[in-house]
């Protein structure tokens, strides 16, 4: 989910990558939970790899991982890969 705050996500994606630190290149602001607030607290600095890897791996895992040790209220987003894919396992 893009953020509408456009200069918050320039601001956070000034940052190296949350996860690998890599400075190089582009880099993504990724929502941590996309119906959150646009607030930096809810926000990460990606690159596209690690953003990839967040959208459609790390977030549906963790969401299959704390509903089946009994979490509840969790991110509706964090279901499954929001880009395109379900997590019907």
């Amino acid at each position: 989910m893009a953020f509408k705050n456009r200069n918050l996500a320039r601001r956070i994606a000034k940052d190296p990558c949350s996860w690998c630190g890599w400075k190089a290149g582009r880099r993504h602001a990724a929502h941590i939970i996309d119906e959150g607030p646009e607030r930096d607290w809810n926000a990460l600095s990606l690159c596209p790899n690690c953003s990839t890897v967040f959208d459609e791996i790390v977030r549906p895992k963790l969401y299959k991982a704390l509903t089946k040790f009994g979490a509840m209220g969790l991110p509706k987003s964090w279901s499954k890969d929001n880009k395109m894919s379900d997590l019907s396992e």
